[in-house]
């Protein structure tokens, strides 16, 4: 049996992982190679792309920086006037006008393009005045904000008209606290036709083309930046802490695909050049995170093999001890038909071959045999409930005869009603009410006339000893309510609240409804309940507590909650010798 068993397994085994492992070996082994080979050059060629396009478009923006610096230039002649009001300590009238019109040149391509911080124009004067597009006009170089740039004029040594530099510009807004930002001044010089030298400052805002950087998709860790061959870093898409060997290995190295270690990682570092603005593009990526994909790859293709295997082991051994199950449940089906036992019953679907031989085998053998054994035992039960019901329909009336016959009796011997009459009456009534409703939910009018017939009687056998009161909301007795649920709260004031009280006991009955609920209160001013006593019931009333034999605050409680649910139900309040309240929270049905 063992033998078998194994073979059965391998047979199911073999079954389930051919169709599993050969398309997940196939498919593995194709990604594997295909990125090996391709997809890693693809990826650096892709990286390259998007480093070159960062460098056209950050070139296409100096460009036109550059184009109006050269519109700027363009009316150095009309500088000269400017030369002399800067040197003037008080302008005139035309010189206002003739202000405005150069303030103009400056102020249009600061207000057209969004990436334009200010624009300076200094000609060398005894005043350290210059024009700027931040303020009105003409500034002081000792009140102005920004003067660092004044500083990179007189310290530049170079021969070349239009050199850069990144520079910090802290702003000191009226009532707000210091702003810093950081721009790249493109600066170039100039020469009036008096000999006077000038110079074009054009500040442009980092944090513009740091959104653009940022807006540009981007792989996980990837750092994009711009540095000048001093090392100095123009501009990047976040913070980068390079540290000077870093920044000097980027720069000089002369290839454009690269592996160091940047801040402790191992890199690839991808770089460009650019020619005109002598500036030079890297973007920097970790290793793992560049060539993640094809080491995943292969990580999910082994994961994938070996849930295969085991996936395919489970079901297998699953099927295996199924099929054994199967077998051995005929033949024990077999058995017991040549021994004449009891057979199971039938399969309820056929679903495989095996559940088919037990559903023919059952059929065949002892399908009619069974079928009148179990008509017998249904007939048995049908006739025992219907015995059941009869009797359940003769106890009422035998009772309902019974009161009648005892009303009457009294009648007769009294020769005129009394109150026992009346109590028979009340009686009845109570006993009718309680056994007539099927649904449980009877009309709030029922319910209110079935405990007054049950407070009369109490009133008959107690005197004057309590009074109860009725204080109802009008049209309010058309809702439908459970059935039964006053009666044991005016019973529990009048068993509880009469002990020891040697006054006349109120019981006031107060219904009153919400727009969703309706809220009942039971109020007596009986003897109260001891603290104890009422924590204890408290917790009764919370928990799953039910009396079972007599229908009290627990049961009544439990059958709201039951119907309306665990929102609502009983709440108890008293204070000894005060009175107690009891409140009930019922949904409108």
């Amino acid at each position: 049996m063992d033998s078998l068993k194994r073979s059965f397994y391998f047979k199911n085994l073999t079954k389930l992982l051919i169709p599993m492992l050969i398309p997940t070996l196939i498919l593995g082994s194709l990604a594997i190679t295909l990125i090996h080979f391709y997809l890693k050059d693809k990826i650096n060629q892709q990286n390259l792309n998007l480093l070159n396009q960062i460098q056209m478009n950050v070139e296409m923006i100096f460009d036109e920086l550059n184009s109006i610096n050269l519109s700027i230039a363009a009316s150095a002649v009309e500088f000269i006037d400017l030369q002399n009001m800067l040197e003037k300590k008080w302008l005139s009238q035309e010189d206002y006008v003739r202000l405005a019109s150069l303030k103009n040149i400056i102020d249009s391509p600061a207000i057209a393009h969004s990436y334009v911080d200010s624009i300076y124009i200094y000609i060398d004067n005894d005043k350290q005045h210059f024009l700027t597009s931040t303020t009105g006009g003409v500034v002081n170089l000792e009140t102005f904000e920004d003067t660092s740039w004044y500083k990179d004029i007189n310290r530049e040594t170079t021969s070349e008209d239009v050199w850069t530099t990144k520079r910090t510009i802290f702003r000191k807004p009226d009532n707000f606290p210091i702003k810093k930002v950081e721009v790249i001044s493109l600066y170039r010089s100039f020469t009036l036709a008096n000999g006077k030298p000038g110079y074009i400052i054009l500040n442009v805002n980092t944090d513009y083309l740091k959104d653009y950087l940022n807006g540009l998709y981007k792989m996980n860790g990837q750092n994009i930046l711009t540095m000048d061959r001093n090392y100095q870093i123009l501009f990047e898409n976040h913070p980068v802490s390079l540290t000077e060997s870093e920044s000097q290995s980027m720069v000089t190295s002369s290839k454009m695909v690269t592996t160091m270690r940047i801040q402790n990682v191992e890199s690839i570092v991808f770089k460009l050049e650019s020619e005109k603005y002598d500036w030079l593009f890297f973007s920097t990526i970790p290793k793992d995170s560049l060539y993640k994909l094809p080491y995943q790859l292969s990580l999910v293709t082994i994961i994938l093999l070996l849930s295969s295997i085991l996936v395919g082991g489970i079901v297998a051994y699953y099927l295996t001890k199924k099929n054994f199950m199967d077998i051995r449940s005929i033949v024990t089906i077999l058995n017991s038909a040549e021994k004449g036992e009891p057979l199971p019953h039938l399969p309820s679907t056929v679903t495989n071959v095996h559940s088919f031989i037990i559903h023919k085998i059952v059929t065949n053998f002892m399908e009619q045999s069974y079928m009148k054994v179990l008509l017998s035992e249904r007939k048995y039960k049908m006739q025992a409930l219907e015995l059941s019901v009869h009797q359940s329909q003769l106890n009422p009336h035998f009772l309902f005869n019974t009161l009648e016959t005892i009303n009457w009796k009294v009648i007769s011997l009294t020769k005129r009603p009394n109150e026992i009459n009346e109590m028979i009456d009340n009686l009845a009534h109570i006993l009718r009410y309680s056994l007539d409703a099927k649904e449980g939910l009877v009309v709030l009018k029922d319910e209110i006339k079935h405990t007054k017939s049950y407070v009369d009687i109490q009133r008959i056998r107690h005197k004057d000893q309590f009074t109860c009161l009725w204080d109802c909301d009008e049209g309010i007795d058309k809702y439908f309510v459970i059935k039964l649920f006053l009666q044991p709260l005016i019973e529990n004031s009048l068993q509880h609240g009469m002990i020891g009280l040697e006054r006349k006991l109120l019981v006031k009955v107060k219904i009153k409804a919400s727009p969703t609920d309706l809220l009942i209160s039971v109020i007596d001013n009986g003897a109260g309940i001891p603290p104890d006593r009422l924590a204890e019931i408290r917790n009764k009333l919370r928990s799953n507590y039910t009396s079972s034999d007599h229908i009290g605050l627990y049961n009544t409680n439990k059958r709201l909650q039951l119907i309306c649910g665990e929102n609502y139900g009983l709440t108890i309040w008293s204070k000894p010798g005060i009175g107690t309240i009891v409140g009930v929270k019922m949904a409108i049905k």
